[in-house]
């Protein structure tokens, strides 16, 4: 089922053509669309002969036939601080996949100020804006929304709660023009590990985790925002990733218990996993963790199916670059390398991140037709929710 339901009739067909189809030789896909930037961020498709001087009309909705700038800068999901809301517009304008907010002290009048970021973007692929909303401590919308309850409290409510709670508080991020969420987390509850250290784990039953990281997807989706499903393969028994090397049972300990939720829940349709930057002795090898895997993120792929976009979690983070002696713009280029669709590029420097995607497009170090099918998932996904041309 779409992630975006209110655009669920024309999405299903769009879906999977951007998924399934590129031009062939000589072929192009052209189609004409005006974007309205109100606060749900809806697009609304023009006639093929009709024309428009809206400066966000927008012609070619195939990655196939973008320039080197466009497709790198949309496989990058940027981080911004609330304070700092116009660094958002200026990656909008550049073309930036998505943009995460962070901090907790959301400036006055949030919804007009990202309205203008939507409004900077100079084609009509418009930023997915997300935040971190899974509830307790790791919430940043809390002072202009509500606080919501933690994870380790909703593990204990029924999924119905759970699917209530996560719609009513969607509904209100979505009039503020926020319309991703980087939760549920389907981590298990593991007694002293960082993840249940700051209640952020449903449970440690598998099936229990399953069944709200389920309800709050779909409360979410009910009301038009798309959830990210983290921390994959399961971050519940590793130390804080934040600050170094994480490591986790090995694979096939993990088959039978931690990636259960996530291998249940890519199965029943959900649209967007987080990749966390975990070391499994049989999923990662020479010390180099899941998020910069090719072993890892074909393993996911396979999981996952075609069309699931693949996120890494912030490559600003030390298990993902400090500890392993390379900048998180060079990280960057290596998630994508390794067969993520999003690399999350949370350093002060997202656009240099872009650069040095773009360079890797040029010289062959990232695919270029691979790049172009990261980009059909991401704009499939983005059609479903008013975000991109439909067609």
């Amino acid at each position: 089922m779409p992630s975006c339901p209110l655009l669920a009739v024309v999405a299903a067909a769009v879906g999977l053509a951007l998924v399934a189809s590129s031009p062939g030789p000589g072929q192009r896909v052209v189609d004409v669309v005006t974007v309205q930037p109100d606060a749900s961020s809806t697009v609304a498709a023009a006639p093929a002969t009709t024309t428009t001087t809206t400066p966000t009309s927008y012609a070619g909705a195939d990655p196939a036939i973008w320039p080197i700038r466009r497709l790198a800068a949309q496989l990058v999901f940027s981080c911004v601080d609330l304070s700092d809301l116009d660094a958002a517009r200026r990656q909008a304008a550049a073309g930036i996949g998505g943009i995460t907010l962070l901090g907790s002290h959301p400036p006055r009048h949030l919804r007009a100020r990202l309205a203008a970021v939507r409004r900077s973007a100079r084609t009509a692929v418009l930023p997915f804006v997300a935040s971190d909303e899974e509830g307790g401590t790791v919430q940043r919308l809390r002072d202009v929304i509500y606080r919501l309850p933690s994870a380790r409290t909703m593990g204990g409510w029924g999924p119905a709660r759970v699917r209530r709670t996560a719609h009513d508080y969607a509904l209100r991020m979505r009039r503020l023009g926020v319309r991703m969420d980087l939760a549920p987390v389907a981590d298990l509850a593991v007694p002293g590990a960082y993840i249940d250290s700051l209640g952020r784990a449903f449970s440690g039953d598998p099936d229990a985790v399953t069944a709200r990281a389920r309800a709050w997807r779909l409360g979410m989706r009910d009301a038009g925002v798309v959830t990210v499903l983290k921390h994959w393969p399961g971050h519940g028994s590793a130390s804080n990733s934040h600050t170094g090397p994480a490591r986790v049972a090995p694979l096939a300990e993990l088959e039978k218990r931690d990636l259960l939720p996530f291998d249940r829940e890519l199965a029943d349709g959900a649209p967007v996993v987080m990749v966390g930057h975990l070391l499994s002795r049989g999923l990662t090898v020479d010390g180099v963790p899941a998020s910069l895997s090719r072993p890892a993120l074909h393993y996911l792929r396979r999981s996952a199916g075609p069309g699931t976009v693949l996120l890494t979690d912030s490559l600003a983070m030390a298990a993902a670059s400090s500890s392993l002696g390379i900048s998180p713009v060079r990280a960057t280029v290596r998630a994508l390398r390794a067969g993520a669709d999003w690399a999350m590029a949370c350093d002060a420097h997202p656009l240099r991140a872009a650069a040095a995607v773009r360079r890797a497009l040029a010289d062959g170090t990232i695919p270029r037709d691979q790049a172009d099918a990261s980009a059909r998932r991401i704009l499939a996904l983005k059609a479903r929710c008013g975000l991109a041309p439909r067609g």
